[in-house]
């Protein structure tokens, strides 16, 4: 079993329940962190945790990972490159087409399965089918990530994605002409109640902030540089769609193109501390060909 001690809780977390805490910054579903809980794996300064728990600051935290099930992730080749690996953590650019792990559709080749292939070691946290996982993109997006490569490195990078302390940049094409250069969305994300595969502005979603500024105009399209204040699922997708110019080739949110076969987002940025170090690390990735294309064309 591995072991995550935090000597002490930030402040920013108190109020918070730990079993909802725990489960929302690693990403694991509460019934899990329950679980835990019951088993005496969570400890709070040396007493075993209590689900309804309030973190009243500063507490130090012990938490017992289990030995995850057997993988279910087979290991596969895919074409992603590494662009930076360590003893705690690997960075990984990723082409379109190709998601980050296995999911509801049983997908046999994934981010996951390549570093597998490779004989990279990934944390155990989110196993047996994310194990190494702490933020995603979207399968058709391209570009950037990061993952883990043991628990300990998993808890500390996860909690900067909780705190939207990661630099995250995207550079995107949007179908029409903004109204304005530059600008910030500010509108909460949730499932879109007629579509349970896609998402939507809705009065009770989570909050979602994404910055925006025009890089490029082209004769029929404008090419944007986002930044990511919040991580939801197809957040540049669902606030482009609702200023009414959605990603080119989006046909979720918009309409495919003939121009691109994906939607037109590439995460070309990715900054963090080191979870270990806490070295500052930033990472770029360069334009896709299709993107390229499109930009140079225009």
């Amino acid at each position: 079993m591995n072991e995550i001690f935090i000597d002490k809780v930030e402040s920013n977390y108190i109020g918070h329940r730990v079993d909802k805490l725990l489960s929302e910054i690693l990403e694991i579903p509460r019934n899990r962190i329950q679980n835990y809980i019951k088993e005496g794996l969570i400890t709070i300064c040396d007493k075993e945790a209590e689900k309804s728990y309030r973190i009243k600051g500063f507490e130090c935290i012990k938490i017992i990972i289990p030995p995850p099930k057997e993988l279910t992730v087979t290991p596969r080749d895919a074409d992603i490159k590494i662009v930076f690996e360590d003893d705690d953590i690997v960075v990984v650019d990723k082409p379109a087409g190709l998601v980050v792990h296995p999911g509801a559709a049983h997908e046999n080749v994934s981010v996951v399965s390549a570093l597998l292939y490779r004989g990279v070691e990934l944390s155990d946290i989110g196993a047996p089918m994310r194990p190494g996982v702490v933020h995603r993109i979207d399968k058709d997006t391209s570009g950037l990530l990061v993952l883990t490569k043991n628990d300990k490195a998993h808890f500390e990078l996860a909690k900067q994605f909780f705190n939207h302390s990661i630099d995250r940049r995207y550079i995107g094409i949007v179908s029409c002409h903004l109204k304005d250069g530059m600008g910030l969305v500010e509108k909460p994300i949730g499932r879109n109640l007629k579509n349970r595969k896609a998402f939507a502005i809705v009065r009770n979603g989570k909050s979602a902030k994404t910055y925006y500024k025009v890089l490029k105009k082209l004769a029929n399209y404008d090419v944007v540089m986002f930044k990511l204040f919040t991580g939801r699922t197809h957040q540049i997708r669902v606030h482009m769609k609702y200023l009414g110019c959605a990603l080119l080739g989006d046909n979720v949110y918009g309409q495919a193109s003939k121009y691109i076969k994906r939607q037109a987002l590439h995460a070309f940025k990715l900054g963090f501390r080191h979870p270990m170090t806490d070295l500052e690390m930033v990472f770029y990735s360069k334009l896709p060909k299709d993107m390229l294309k499109i930009v140079l064309g225009g």
